[in-house]
């Protein structure tokens, strides 16, 4: 059975034409759906954090705002919208955005994730317990409302990872220190979070998106489409062909077929013509640190062949934002030419590129090496 994903086209966030193309994707999907009346909803956009209004690492706030007044006219009793930014609060970042009037007009309670508890995970989870934001619990209905972003670690981020920001900030980093060196079971781990949140309604703003250097210092690109969905995997494998990227390059849609779980769609609507995003390298047998190779070998190659993150130092004032989410503490600022800048200690690095994700002027950047490429064929050749 093929999962509906309904497409909208619109290219800014202005006027009528905006409006109407998110009535349209919304209108099939809340079909889907079934009923909201009398519903509370939960809504957990993308926000990363915000350098400005319109900051295309997390969904723009016409949609968020818009989305709010879509389900709210649809028969929500109520809407709360609750994140968890990593390095701001969500009312800061409401207030960069100038969405606070908008919501309050609305009745839209923001806040952060607060109530963070061990959660037991259904049967068909790999992990059998996390600690989790405990208030997707008390609410009917959870829609999701992801950004279309490239991301270092994981190819792309839409809707199945945009529930990562569910785990605290503080767990975060402990759980990219523990399985952050594989990225297969990174996607197990973000998998599990999608069977257990379930949300209802998956939404992507992929009217600007963002591409190369994401999630949070990527290149803003127009490709001028909403999506929406009731299942987040089928939303997730549809727009990431729509992107260019096919399953074989996902390592989210690889661990779930494996694990069995169906993303089968049928769109629906009016698609856009998209360029393929210019992303980074796939997270490939090198970048999941060499496997196959005997443990010997694979740090040397890791460091020799893999990506790996590099300053900017030109851009960079120095916050120290960076060091603050590495979780296994491999940046340390030091002097360097009367200048205090992030230094790496690459043989502790695990390549979860959060000091990428959290950098905010963009200065830190995941290069490959200089072997990584011809290696990686040479991989692809022999495992034929």
């Amino acid at each position: 059975m093929r999962t509906p994903v309904y497409y909208s086209t619109t290219q800014d966030y202005d006027g009528a034409a905006f409006k109407s193309a998110l009535h349209k994707v919304l209108e099939g999907v809340f079909k889907e759906y079934g009923s909201l009346e009398g519903k509370k909803v939960l809504l957990k956009p993308n926000l990363l954090f915000s350098r400005r209004p319109d900051d295309p690492a997390a969904v723009h706030p016409a949609v968020i705002e818009a989305v709010c007044r879509e389900l709210l006219d649809a028969g929500a009793k109520s809407v709360t919208l609750l994140e968890n930014p990593g390095t701001q609060h969500v009312k800061a970042v409401i207030k960069i955005m100038a969405l606070e009037e908008k919501l309050e007009q609305l009745g839209v309670v923001y806040d952060d994730f607060t109530d963070y508890r061990e959660l037991k995970l259904p049967e068909e989870c790999r992990f059998r317990q996390l600690k989790l934001a405990r208030e997707f619990e008390n609410f009917d209905l959870v829609v999701d409302l992801a950004k279309a972003k490239t991301h270092a670690m994981m190819t792309l981020t839409l809707a199945v990872k945009n529930l990562f920001g569910l785990i605290d900030s503080a767990d975060r980093l402990s759980w990219h220190l523990a399985v952050g060196s594989d990225f297969r079971r990174f996607a197990d781990l973000l998998l599990d979070l999608y069977l257990t949140v379930k949300p209802g309604i998956s939404i992507i703003d992929g009217i600007v998106g963002m591409e190369g250097n994401g999630p949070g210092s990527g290149t803003p690109v127009t490709s001028g489409f909403l999506a929406a969905s009731t299942d987040a995997l089928a939303l997730d494998a549809s727009v990431a062909n729509l992107l260019g990227v096919p399953e074989s390059e996902l390592v989210l849609l690889q661990q779930a077929a494996r694990r069995k779980l169906p993303f089968a769609y049928e769109n629906h609507g009016e698609l856009p013509e998209v360029s393929p995003y210019k992303r980074p390298d796939p997270p490939g047998l090198l970048n999941a640190w060499g496997v196959w190779l005997p443990p010997l070998f694979k740090k040397q190659l890791r460091n020799l062949a893999g990506s790996r993150p590099v300053l900017i130092s030109s851009g960079c004032i120095s916050c120290g934002r960076c060091v603050q989410v590495c979780p296994p503490q491999s940046l340390k600022l030091k002097k360097v030419k009367g200048r205090d800048l992030p230094v790496f200690d690459l043989d502790n690095c695990i390549r979860c590129y959060c000091c990428q994700e959290h950098c905010p002027r963009g200065t830190i950047e995941v290069r490959p090496q200089i072997l990584n490429k011809l290696l990686s064929t040479f991989v692809k050749l022999f495992r034929r």
